[in-house]
């Protein structure tokens, strides 16, 4: 399969955030992926890094004292960032888990945004953590029992030079990883992967 990106053996590979990326804005995929031009606005990725970050090392040193309190009572379990991998047979899919516990039958998938995102994590091509059950299948031979996005409420406007902050609401929104919701996550990858194929051919042909 040929794909924008491959990894040293020259294999090639999506993330999630290319698969969502595509979905959402394909004229703006193009623009990253195809002629690396990097991404105009990164204010919210890095905020959201940030919040990450402090929760991995349980350090909230860069927060405001109400920020702080916000941001201990999220729950976080035993590890941090582990990396999976899904093999699709003539590509992979790659990402980290924000946090999961030893077992792996728990997984949380980190957010920060407006409280009226929730509705963001509950549509079907809303798949992040469903990509990381499947990884998790296919390394331990069982699926997690539980999965779940926790948004943590952010304040601020950065298109109006706005700074952004950490809000006070800790939204808890769970994920359906049953058989049929995986095997529609699956299915959607596979597709999105064609489709970025396509255009990525065409891409080459136009620019030989």
């Amino acid at each position: 399969m040929h794909l924008p990106k491959v990894d040293k053996n020259g294999m090639p590979y999506l993330s999630y955030s290319q698969i969502s990326s595509f979905i959402k804005n394909k004229k703006e995929y193009i623009k990253s992926y195809f002629f690396n031009e990097p991404i105009a606005f990164t204010a919210y990725l890095d905020f959201g890094n940030k919040v990450g970050t402090a929760l991995q090392h349980n350090d909230f040193s860069d927060f405001s004292e109400e920020e702080q309190l916000t941001l201990k009572k999220v729950k976080r379990l035993d590890e941090f960032e582990k990396n999976i991998r899904v093999d699709f047979g003539d590509f992979y899919v790659t990402g980290f888990i924000d946090t999961n516990n030893k077992t792996l039958n728990h997984i949380i998938d980190y957010k920060t945004g407006s409280a009226n995102k929730i509705d963001e994590y509950t549509k079907d091509t809303y798949i992040q953590p469903h990509i990381y059950a499947l990884g998790i299948e296919q390394e331990k031979g069982k699926l997690p029992k539980k999965a779940e996005v926790i948004l943590i409420e952010r304040y601020g406007n950065a298109f109006k030079g706005e700074p952004l902050t950490v809000g006070k609401e800790i939204i808890h929104i769970p994920i359906d990883i049953s058989k049929e919701r995986l095997e529609y996550a699956k299915q959607l990858v596979i597709d999105t992967a064609k489709e970025i194929e396509y255009y990525y051919k065409l891409f080459l042909e136009l620019n030989s």
